[in-house]
């Protein structure tokens, strides 16, 4: 039920922005929001980029792990910070160096060699069908942030009209594409029987929301790349609470990529303290 968890999770991100924002009175924008009419035009065209991008990137993720295992979505997940750089320059106008995008693939490579480590270890089985909608959803992905910065910082958007408008589009987007497949009955017949499946969903996608709130703010204060780089740093936390929490080996594979990641995080520090302001 991949694109019905995805349905769930935007859908409660919906409500939940819209709880926040005050209600049905926060999709009039706000009255001190005084755009020229240009911008109007643009930002409309980004929203709806951005709803296609979102319910794309997330539903492709959710449906791959029913062919890929957890770590091998980790692992290619951890590759977009390349890609949104590029995306970055051709939306956002952004410029970076060759030193940071070395940083950046040394990153994503040792966030990846991360996720492989732990697949090693799985017993699901991995199909090139799961491969190929986890590169459909790491280039999508790769584009939510830079629409969003550019909605934020270049459009000036507010940020809560921002992801009413956008999750409000996504969600109906979603929920018609698995009304019309028949995944929806499906699904609800399933959670009718398994009412802990549906408060963990539902707490999952609660989770979600806290974290977007977080991620948006660093994107409307820093730019999209600094909150690609943000989630890429909370996916080291993770790794190294699974092993506080689990049993699990630390094998070589696991020092090497954490080697390339302090390698990777001192050239860009490097290369930002070089870069004339």
């Amino acid at each position: 039920f991949g694109w019905f968890m995805t349905c769930v999770e935007i859908g409660t991100m919906f409500a939940c922005a819209l709880i926040w924002e005050g209600g049905a009175a926060a999709f009039s924008g706000g009255s001190k929001d005084a755009a020229a009419p240009e911008d109007v035009a643009a930002r409309r065209w980004y929203l709806v980029g951005l709803v296609f991008v979102i319910a794309l990137s997330q539903g492709t993720g959710s449906v791959a792990l029913q062919h890929v295992n957890y770590p091998v979505k980790v692992a290619f997940k951890s590759c977009k910070l390349v890609p949104t750089m590029l995306f970055s320059q051709c939306v956002n106008k952004s410029s970076y160096g060759t030193q940071e995008y070395a940083a950046a693939a040394l990153m994503c490579l040792a966030l990846a060699l991360l996720g492989l480590a732990d697949a090693a270890h799985a017993t699901h089985a991995t199909h090139a069908y799961g491969l190929l909608l986890l590169v459909v959803a790491v280039c999508s992905d790769a584009v939510v942030p830079n629409f969003q910065e550019k909605l934020l910082r270049g459009l000036k958007m507010p940020l809560g009209t921002m992801v009413i408008y956008s999750n409000a589009g996504s969600f109906a987007l979603v929920l018609a594409y698995v009304s019309f497949t028949g995944e929806l009955a499906r699904a609800v017949a399933y959670l009718a029987t398994r009412h802990d499946a549906a408060t963990g969903l539902v707490l999952q996608a609660l989770a979600g929301y806290g974290g977007l709130r977080c991620y948006l703010s660093v994107i409307r204060g820093l730019s999209g790349v600094a909150g690609v780089l943000t989630t890429s740093a909370r996916k080291v936390v993770t790794l190294v609470l699974s092993f506080v929490l689990f049993s699990k080996p630390f094998t070589a594979q696991h020092a090497a990529a954490l080697l390339l990641l302090f390698v990777g995080v001192g050239i860009s520090l490097r290369a930002k303290h070089r870069k004339p302001r």
